[in-house]
């Protein structure tokens, strides 16, 4: 299981500093350079050399219809009102339009508890946050997670933690156990929390229960205990269907694991050198979910690019872990498949990252998946670009550049929403060097270089064009 780390509460107005949830391991060395989003040189005037990748697109044959939409996830920091002004508008400004779903978890990920004694509510952070996502014409989703602390601490009292420094002001939240889950006395609790959650915001449709199972590993048995999360997850799916029967609700939201050298109990029939082995463990979970909920509407997930066991792997042949999950899926369900977190290795590796995250991208629709969301469109630690959007808008520039500034992973997922939305059919394209990944539809192709090295491309033996290293470049189609 991938740990997500818990930045140190403070205790500042409205609670802004809240928790930060996955890191990803960075490459060793430094960090690199932007890559330029250019157009391609001399796209006419280039000679069928031996070493040109031929592209050729069959438009006689389509592959499948992509239902495939993309989506931001809301982390600690972001567009936060109390943010740099016009940091907060530059980004507000890139992300409206660019991708459809924007998803805030109840407790934590940038709100304050909701519910942090019996029969006490405060709404405040949460209702801003949903404003948030409405004052950018998003379609809402809200992560039904995590738990208010006196639904997971067996011995809370009011107050208790008032001199912990993981404690909140009133001393009723602990924030160094904010990914417990509810404790089985308590998840009746949670569900009607939920709830009311679903009650109070009438424009928020689409709602995922829990998060990677938190706290919910059986010692014992050597798995995910999926008996309890599926418990969980009906409690909560019976209470909100009860205030908002149009609420749409999806589970299980495992993470799918994956190992060079699966321990004992992980072995699975999905295994690709590219990737290693998915955890069979992790796939039980979504069976058994599968056969003994109360009813869902989509079926949420998340994974890594990269093995437990191996962070070193090819960057970009990792990325067919999702299309080859999915599929083990689709033979399971028809539920509609949502990527509530994916993640590519590679950490700040901003020379790569647009490339890797564009064949993960055309490998999910590919792969017939409904939505992938990309976790924390802004930078977090104001320096670095961990897979971000854009920089920080906690700060008017970030080594010299504007608060709210796009990263080039903003202009891939601008662009792919603009050029593939959901709906468009995907023709059979053949390449003919692994260097270069290509997504066809009638009208355009997404080209990427997945090498340092310049590509000579030709497209139906008729268009020309040079990718630079790592390069991504949606063509217009001859």
């Amino acid at each position: 299981m991938r740990e997500k780390t818990l930045i140190e509460m403070t205790r500042k107005q409205l609670l802004k500093c809240l928790i930060a949830p996955a890191a990803i391991a960075l490459l060793a060395g430094a960090c690199k350079p932007e890559q330029q989003y250019a157009p391609v040189k001399d796209p006419n005037s280039i000679k069928l050399l031996a070493d040109t990748v031929k592209v050729t697109v069959d438009k006689n044959t389509v592959l499948l219809t992509s239902s495939l939409e993309l989506g931001v996830t809301y982390m600690q920091h972001n567009l936060d009102s109390w943010n740099n002004a016009a940091s907060v508008q530059r980004g507000k400004t890139l992300l409206t339009g660019a991708v459809k779903y924007h998803n805030q978890h109840i407790f934590g990920f940038g709100a304050s508890s909701p519910n942090p004694r019996p029969g006490v509510y405060n709404w405040g952070s949460l209702d801003e946050r949903v404003a948030l996502m409405t004052s950018m014409s998003a379609t809402p989703v809200i992560t039904l997670a995590t738990a208010p602390t006196w639904m997971t601490d067996a011995t809370w009292y009011a107050g208790k933690y008032a001199n912990d420094p993981n404690g909140d002001d009133n001393g009723d939240t602990y924030w160094g156990g904010v990914e417990w889950a509810p404790l089985p006395a308590r998840e009746a609790d949670f569900a009607s929390l939920c709830a009311k959650v679903a009650a109070r915001y009438p424009n928020v449709k689409y709602f995922q229960v829990w998060n990677e199972l938190k706290s919910m590993w059986h010692d014992a048995g050597n798995h995910w205990d999926y008996e309890r999360y599926t418990r969980l997850y009906n409690k909560v799916y019976d209470s909100v269907k009860k205030v908002r029967p149009d609420a749409l609700i999806g589970g299980p939201y495992v993470v799918m694991d994956s190992w060079i050298s699966p321990p004992g109990g992980a072995n699975s029939s999905i295994s690709d050198p590219a990737y290693g082995t998915i955890d069979q463990r992790c796939l039980d979970v979504v069976t058994y979910w599968l056969q003994n909920k109360k009813g869902a509407d989509f079926l949420c997930l998340d994974a890594w690019g990269d093995a437990n066991d191996n962070s070193n792997l090819d960057v970009f042949a990792a990325t067919k872990k999702f299309k080859d999950i999915s599929t083990w899926l689709h033979s399971k369900t028809t539920l509609p498949i949502w990527w509530a977190e994916d993640y590519i290795q590679g950490g700040t590796d901003t020379l790569r990252q647009p490339a890797a995250l564009a064949c993960m991208l055309a490998y999910h629709a590919l792969g017939g998946d409904a939505v992938s969301l990309r976790w924390s469109p802004e930078s977090q630690d104001g320096n670095d670009n961990d897979s971000n959007l854009f920089t920080s808008t906690q700060v008017a520039s970030t080594n010299g550049r504007p608060g709210g500034s796009p990263f080039q992973n903003y202009y891939l997922y601008r662009d792919f929403t603009k050029f593939f939305p959901k709906g468009t059919k995907l023709y059979k394209t053949t390449v003919s060097s692994g260097n270069v990944m290509v997504v066809s539809s009638a009208t355009k192709a997404m080209l990427i270089n997945k090498t340092s090295s310049s590509q000579k491309v030709k497209i139906n033996n008729s268009l020309n064009l040079t990718l630079q290293p790592y390069q991504v470049y949606f063509s217009t189609l001859p």
